[in-house]
């Protein structure tokens, strides 16, 4: 069964830091920025007027919280089958806000509105795993070289984490790698049937041909 717990020891190691990001103007502490935590302190830590004190002090549980609400989000409360591709959204999620979430609605043929609801998750359902990595990979290229003055220098980190996260994931490839096997095994021994049929035809065309 998918969970956001398979996925905290990868988001802890990459966002454990206190950093303060002078192009936006704002602290980020676990990944979360300070606009988010003013945004759902209140609703998720009970914080009531969060400050950016608070955002500093954040433990490790608080701030799984907001990993888990991510990771609600990102998979409609866990409905989408496979962790690899849950990992995926969530992902792109939570690197990426909406836009990360409309950019793999566009890949799987979703209606693209930055929401993750059942539509979504059936059409994720029906895509190979690791193709939906690899879009997240492909998506942070795509955002270095069309900005690359906004998002060049994030490129190598993206990268650095991304294949840790492909790493951690390909556990998960081998359910569909089975799928896979049964689908050329089903699909070969199909066109082992067929060329026996057209062996047969043959041969019972030929006696009738040799009366």
């Amino acid at each position: 069964m998918t969970s956001y717990v398979n996925i905290l020891p990868f988001v802890r190691k990459w966002e454990g830091g206190l950093v303060f990001f002078p192009t936006e103007n704002q602290w980020t502490n676990r990944g979360v920025q300070w606009n988010t935590y003013k945004k759902l302190a209140p609703k998720l830590l009970g914080v009531k007027n969060p400050t950016v004190e608070d955002l500093k002090n954040m433990s490790q549980s608080d701030g799984d919280k907001f990993i888990k609400y991510y990771w609600d989000k990102a998979t409609n409360n866990n409905t989408i089958n496979n962790q690899a591709a849950a990992n995926a959204l969530f992902e792109s999620y939570w690197g990426g806000g909406n836009s990360g979430i409309k950019w793999m609605q566009k890949v799987v043929g979703a209606f693209p509105d930055g929401i993750v609801g059942k539509k979504t998750v059936k059409k994720v359902n029906e895509f190979d795993p690791e193709f939906l990595l690899k879009e997240v990979l492909k998506r942070f290229n795509y955002l270095a070289n069309s900005n690359p003055s906004k998002y060049g220098q994030f490129i190598k980190g993206w990268t650095n984490r991304w294949n840790d996260l492909y790493q951690k994931s390909k556990i998960y490839f081998v359910e569909n790698d089975v799928l896979k096997k049964k689908s050329v095994e089903n699909n070969t021994n199909s066109k082992i049937l067929q060329v026996a049929g057209i062996i047969s035809i043959g041969f019972v065309l030929y006696k009738l041909i040799s009366k």
